[in-house]
């Protein structure tokens, strides 16, 4: 056997171009077919092989193996005692002229072959074996410089193509895995030209736009996003093009609103970079739908205002009870709550001011199928005219001075229950177009938001004031009226229940008792006969207010102290009585003497506070009113400070 050595003599250059014509237009794999195929024609032997090593199993994988005028597919041995190890281990041509087989007894492929001689070289990458060319004959093969000079010269060629071949493979992988990471990424990419044209896309981009990743191949920007995130896109391509610039990608905090093909649009988060690859430049843009995350942040974040809104609630409604009353005008009442509150019918409810209105509101609510979700209660006179479309439909951040995060407004509180609208007859005009389009489309736009919320909300309003009288003077929608006046509900007076009025300073006693620990003293006839004497102007409010100033003033367990809290005199001066006292008079005054009576009152009682409302010596503690009620009753009689 003999290494790296070549006997001399020349080379015959027939053979050589026979094999190089024959193996010329063959690559790739094909070429490893012709090349063994023509060696063992050109040079008369019986089997001649190419072969890939693989190191990691010690064999070696036959590209192309040919013996006795055929293939013989998948070939593969390992090369421990065969003449192949000396090829691969000492990297050299190895000769073995004759008796290969006693040389190599181990080798179990040679006496099935009838080997005699054996000829090998190895194919080089640099330092690296990629694999070998060898030839074996059944007779003698003395050293030959033609054969050894054919064999080395085809294999180099031939580790040239098997390096590119490998070359080929190893790219093919990273492709496949690079595709398989492309395709299965649930991140939307998309490759956009220079001019922020369609390239390709990813599946997840293309269920994302709802078309096929071919069909949009050389679509352009505005066809995937608004016209606002096209032309953002657009601009931030322009500056990552700048020279100079190092860094080539930009994240995009704000997101994009990406464009589906039937239409919809959807938020997406997204970061462009610019790439350069043979000569062109190119853009890869990788976004995320957030619809799903926006949505379920919204829902947090709704959740968490109307938790903080019930915990308000709550605090402000210890010790709130049922409707309480069994007089006529009551039971007439009663009996209407139950019949609208299963229906989702809008409900306008009126009545003077403190007459219960809110409570009748939440006893519609809380018999009514919304009674699981909220009942979100908001002050129309309460909120300030600038903030009241924010108040009622959010707003986005940076929407107006001061808005610095986002919120959610009262009726997307309110999605899925009930919406009360407190003094309604306080609502500027221009939110009252916004209110009727929620009612008749259920549906509005945040403030600086152009997506559109949809919303389920059951609509009670309350008002003291004379909505129709408005809509005359032009100051109440008239189609907003018949909206809101679906099921109209008038709560009496507390002067037109008559005994409801003991009643409810019975159930008021108590419950102050309850809170203090302590028994609850019993009205005496001159309590009730007080009681039912005085004309309450402030209604149930007012009673409150009556009972819980009695109940402070108490002495002891001695009862109520009424006589300080109501006096005659704050009766009387409260009107000329109650149509029960001027019917025992022989005369039952009108509503309008009443009404003119009342505010006669009220105003010497401004006078002779200067016109201070609240406080000691204030107008609301000479007429036992509660100061909101009597701003209030201002209001409804037309008293304006001179």
């Amino acid at each position: 056997m003999a290494r790296s050595t070549r006997s001399s003599g020349s080379v015959d250059e027939a053979v050589i171009h026979a094999i190089a014509r024959g193996t010329a237009a063959a690559t790739g794999e094909a070429f490893f077919d012709v090349l063994v195929q023509q060696l063992a024609a050109s040079l008369g032997v019986k089997c001649a092989w190419v072969t890939e090593w693989v190191p990691e199993l010690r064999e070696l994988r036959a590209l192309s193996f040919w013996v006795d005028g055929r293939h013989v597919p998948d070939y593969r041995y390992r090369v421990a005692g065969t003449p192949c190890e000396g090829v691969i281990v000492d990297r050299c041509l190895v000769v073995v002229p004759d008796r290969v087989v006693e040389i190599f007894p181990r080798d179990p492929d040679l006496a099935p072959l009838g080997a005699v001689s054996y000829l090998g070289v190895p194919l080089l990458d640099g330092e690296e074996v990629l694999g070998h060319l060898a030839v074996l004959h059944d007779a003698p093969m003395a050293r030959d410089a033609t054969r050894e000079a054919v064999l080395e010269i085809f294999g180099a060629r031939a580790a040239v193509e098997l390096a590119r071949l490998g070359r080929d493979r190893a790219l093919a992988r990273r492709e496949a895995r690079w595709a398989g990471l492309v395709r299965g990424a649930m991140d939307g990419i998309v490759e956009l030209d220079d001019l922020l044209r369609v390239r390709l896309m990813n599946p997840a981009a293309a269920a994302c736009f709802g078309s096929d990743p071919g069909a949009m191949v050389g679509a352009p920007l505005a066809k995937l996003f608004s016209a606002a995130s096209a032309d953002r896109l657009a601009r931030l391509a322009a500056r990552l093009r700048q020279p100079g610039r190092e860094d080539r990608a930009a994240w995009i905090p704000d997101g994009l609103e990406g464009q589906r093909e039937g239409g919809g649009r959807f938020p997406a988060e997204a970061t462009l970079s610019q790439f350069s690859a043979g000569g062109e430049t190119g853009f890869t843009l990788i976004f995320r739908n957030i619809d799903e995350r926006v949505a379920a942040e919204d829902r947090i974040r709704a959740l968490a205002g109307e938790a903080a809104y019930l915990r308000a609630e709550i605090e402000a409604l210890q010790g709130a009870g049922e409707l309480i009353g069994r007089s006529q005008a009551m039971a007439a009442l009663l009996a209407d709550v139950e019949r609208v509150a299963p229906t989702d019918a809008s409900v306008l409810i009126t009545g003077e001011t403190g007459t219960g209105k809110e409570l009748v509101a939440r006893a519609i609510h809380a018999r009514s199928a919304r009674r699981e979700r909220s009942l979100v209660r908001v002050n129309c006179a309460a909120i300030p005219a600038g903030l009241q479309e924010s108040e009622f439909f959010g707003h986005e951040k940076g929407a107006f001075t001061g808005a610095t995060q986002r919120r959610d407004g009262r009726f997307r509180l309110a999605d899925g229950g009930t919406l009360f609208l407190d003094e309604i007859g306080d609502m500027p005009g221009e939110l009252q177009a916004k209110l009727l389009r929620v009612l008749q489309e259920g549906e509005f736009e945040p403030l600086g938001s152009t997506r559109t919320v949809k919303v389920n909300v059951r609509v009670l309003a309350a008002t003291h004031r004379d909505l129709e009288a408005m809509v005359r003077a032009g100051e109440f929608r008239q189609d907003l009226l018949y909206r809101l006046n679906v099921f109209p509900l008038r709560i009496p007076a507390l002067r037109e229940r008559g005994e409801d009025v003991v009643l409810l300073a019975e159930h008021l006693v108590a419950r102050l008792a309850r809170q203090d620990g302590r028994a609850a003293p019993a009205l005496t006839p001159a309590d009730r006969q007080r009681l039912r004497r005085y004309s309450w102007p402030g209604n149930v409010r007012e009673l409150e207010n009556v009972i819980e100033r009695a109940w402070i003033t108490r002495r002891g367990d001695d009862g109520l102290d009424l006589a300080r809290a109501l006096p005659e005199a704050a009766g009387e001066a409260a009107g000329p009585g109650t149509a029960v006292a001027e019917e025992a008079r022989g005369r039952i005054l009108t509503a309008a003497e009443l009404r003119a009576r009342e505010r006669d009152n009220m105003e010497h009682a401004l006078e002779a506070a200067g016109w201070k409302l609240s406080g000691p010596g204030g107008a609301a503690e000479l007429l036992g009113l509660h100061p909101n009620t009597l701003a209030s009753r201002m209001r409804a009689l037309g008293l304006r400070r001179p």
